[in-house]
């Protein structure tokens, strides 16, 4: 005998977690889900030591230009002999878009970037890597820790892009095989530096 249910049901839980939290450190976390993307993850206990490890993969990856718009990284490298391009339109020339980040999301491993501080849409996608570098304000555990964070209420504080970038661009869609580099960045790196954010 058939019986016909709620075509509605009232009590749908929209709260709880649908994952299981994992244990450990919010960074842990993070660099060995981002580092399961494909992902490149670098510690630095401070500034300093930011632009000297960043210095060296310049040196070991033989990066000849590097753009950022963001006037804090220029800053870090005015007085390094390798200086960052900072024109938009560096963006076609350059082999790596260095960006700031809104969030790294530990359970996924993702990066959260947006328009609200990096002033371009197009520097995470056009250089062939992207070069991100996050605080530890920056981490959050999941997306709904971060999204919950925002203020929807005022429209016009919202950015007018926010991307979740989760490993370097990929696709399967030629003969099943999974290419890296399809439809962005081949390679993405991310710096932690372990203190606050001084801007």
């Amino acid at each position: 005998m058939l019986h016909k249910g709620d075509a509605y049901p009232t009590n749908i839980d929209l709260d709880s977690d649908v994952f299981v939290n994992e244990n450990g450190d919010l960074i842990e976390t993070f660099s060995g889900n981002f580092h399961a993307n494909k992902g490149f993850f670098k510690y630095c206990f401070n500034e300093y030591d930011f632009v000297d490890q960043f210095l060296a993969m310049v040196e070991e990856r033989e990066w000849n230009s590097v753009v950022s718009l963001e006037k804090h990284f220029q800053s870090l490298f005015a007085h390094c002999e390798y200086g960052l391009f900072i024109k938009k339109d560096d963006v076609k020339i350059a082999d790596v878009g260095l960006t700031g980040c809104e969030a790294l999301i530990s359970r996924t491993g993702s990066v959260i970037i947006s328009t609200k501080g990096n002033l371009s849409r197009t520097l995470s996608i056009f250089p062939p890597v992207h070069v991100v570098v996050a605080y530890r304000e920056n981490l959050c555990y999941d997306l709904k820790n971060y999204f919950g964070e925002w203020n929807t209420n005022d429209i016009q504080a919202l950015p007018s892009m926010t991307s979740i970038i989760s490993g370097p661009s990929r696709t399967s869609d030629i003969e099943k095989t999974l290419v890296l580099g399809a439809h962005g960045p081949i390679e993405i790196h991310v710096f932690f530096i372990d203190q606050p954010k001084p801007f």
